[in-house]
């Protein structure tokens, strides 16, 4: 339940009471279970993790090329930005409403963010050893700014509730690969 309303409904205007009442649980039960909001949160950010890494993944695996695989986060973009109405990324969204950067909520962003990096430069790592046209790129270099540009359309997606800056992303790593030879 907790997935639903912190994803619709943001972190800070999500109450405990309702969310035990939409879930059907009683207070000591939740409490069995959580310990506060914020640890309620942090499983929460969990379970988006492993839904969004799932959804990534599957569109990763249906590219049978390098720079398919490469390419896949903004085919994924594209395809899951509508279907989620929009509401853009539910890690960037909590932390616009958690300003403690020590906080455990901030610590599991940072945690999942840090592998979606990861991922990035994987894809970029393959690329660059797939193909002789492919050798110049800088993999740190490339997979940082494909990273930048892969928040920044998220953000700008949820912004103008439109993809096209799934396309201009294209576009600037496109660009970006070519100039780093």
């Amino acid at each position: 339940m907790a997935v639903e309303l912190f994803y619709a409904q943001g972190y800070l205007a999500t109450g405990i009471n309702q969310i035990i009442e939409e879930a059907g649980v009683s207070k000591a039960s939740f409490y069995d279970h959580f310990k506060s909001k914020e640890d309620l949160c942090v499983a929460y950010l969990h379970e988006r993790h492993n839904i969004f890494s799932g959804l990534l993944k599957d569109q990763i695996s249906k590219c049978g090329t390098p720079l398919g695989r490469f390419m896949a986060p903004l085919d994924f973009l594209g395809i899951w930005l509508p279907d989620c109405n929009f509401r853009g990324c539910a890690f960037l969204n909590i932390t616009s409403e958690i300003t403690d950067i020590q906080s455990n909520v901030r610590k599991e962003v940072i945690y999942t963010k840090d592998g979606f990096k990861s991922v990035i430069r994987e894809l970029t790592k393959d690329l660059r050893n797939s193909e002789a046209k492919y050798k110049h790129i800088d993999v740190d270099f490339i997979s940082n700014a494909y990273y930048v540009l892969i928040e920044g359309t998220i953000t700008a997606s949820q912004i103008y509730g439109e993809t096209w800056p799934v396309e201009e992303a294209r576009k600037s790593i496109e660009k970006l690969m070519c100039k780093d030879s």
